[in-house]
C-alpha cells in the first residue's frame, strides 16, 4: 500500500478523521506527507483511544494487549481468530500491530474488538424481479429487467 512507503497526496483519509467516529476523540493530526512508515517522525506522538464498549470485553473482543494472559500470534491463524491481513504482512512495534496503511494518529483499537485485521464481509443479495409466472418483469420506461436487492 501507498502508506507504508510513502503516502501520495490525501491517502489514507477516512482512518485520520477527527473525531473517532462514535466519540468525542481527537486524533493527533498526521500531515498526508507523514504518514508513510517509513517517513521520519521523531515527534508522532497519537491519541491513544479504545471505546468503552470494546474495554467492556465482549465475547468479540480481544482483551487488552497488556493482560498477562494474552499473547495473540499475529500474522496467522490464532485459535479460532484468522489475524492474517489481505494486504500481506504487517509490522508489530511495542507489541501492537502497525496499520499497515500508515499513520492514523490513534493507537490502540477505536471501535474494533480485534488487535490485527478486524476482518468482515458485507452481503448483498439480489434477484430479478418476476411476475406471478415467475416472468423477469422489465421497467416501463427503460425496457430493462428489473434487478432488486438486499444489503447490510
Amino acid at each position: 500500500m501507498s502508506g507504508s512507503n510513502g503516502a501520495k497526496e490525501n491517502s489514507h483519509n477516512k482512518a485520520r478523521t477527527s473525531p473517532y467516529p462514535g466519540s468525542k476523540v481527537e486524533r493527533s493530526q498526521v500531515p498526508n506527507e507523514k504518514v508513510g512508515w517509513l517517513v521520519e517522525w521523531q515527534d508522532y506522538n497519537p491519541v491513544e483511544y479504545t471505546a468503552v464498549s470494546v474495554l467492556a470485553g465482549p465475547q468479540w473482543a480481544d482483551p487488552q494487549i497488556s493482560e498477562s494472559n494474552f499473547s495473540p500470534k499475529f500474522n496467522e491463524k490464532d485459535g479460532h481468530v484468522e489475524r492474517k491481513s489481505q494486504n500481506g504482512l504487517y509490522e508489530i512495534e511495542n507489541g501492537r500491530p502497525r496499520n499497515p496503511a500508515g499513520r492514523t494518529g490513534l493507537v490502540g483499537r477505536g471501535l474494533l474488538g480485534r488487535w490485527g485485521p478486524n476482518h468482515a464481509a458485507d452481503p448483498i443479495i439480489t434477484r430479478w424481479k418476476r411476475d406471478e409466472s415467475g416472468n423477469k418483469i422489465t421497467h416501463p420506461v427503460s425496457g430493462k429487467c428489473i434487478l432488486q436487492f438486499v444489503a447490510i
